[in-house]
């Protein structure tokens, strides 16, 4: 009996804890309906959702973070491209950053293909060059829905 009682002492504040984070898993993939791809300067963005892009970036998230190896080593974020994953049931934003050779999501970083990162980048700036981008103000009602 006393080693249950230990045993439920245990566990019980680490649900806790794990329960009021933020926390991205594999089925969080599967909530998230639009992805925000921010510019440097986090004033407007490139909105993916429903299409085959969307779907792609989508999928590489999930594939890096099932198969990906994580690092040890801190990764800097300061260049990196920022993308916010949107959940409407959830009301939740998740941060996911690209690197090169890298995405960091809350805190871990995964080693992913750099050139599949290339790829979605030039994808990305090829949208922004041809005025797909969201204003501020658009941008601000995001943040404002899922606070």
């Amino acid at each position: 009996m006393i080693k249950f009682l230990f045993l439920c002492l245990c566990i019980i504040p680490n649900v806790v804890l794990a329960a009021s984070d933020k926390f991205y898993d594999t089925s969080t993939i599967q909530e998230v309906k639009s992805i925000y791809w921010l510019n440097q300067k986090q004033d407007s963005a490139i909105i993916y959702a429903r299409w085959e892009n969307f779907n792609l970036i989508k999928n590489f998230i999930d594939t890096v973070v099932l198969m990906g190896s994580t690092t040890k080593n801190p990764v800097n974020l300061e260049s990196a491209d920022i993308l916010l994953l949107t959940s409407p049931n959830q009301n939740e934003l998740f941060k996911v950053y690209f690197t090169d050779g890298f995405i960091t999501i809350n805190g871990q970083s995964y080693t992913a293909d750099s050139a599949v990162i290339s790829k979605f980048r030039e994808m990305n700036k090829s949208r922004i060059a041809k005025g797909d981008s969201i204003t501020s103000k658009v941008l601000k009602r995001v943040f404002k829905s899922n606070d």
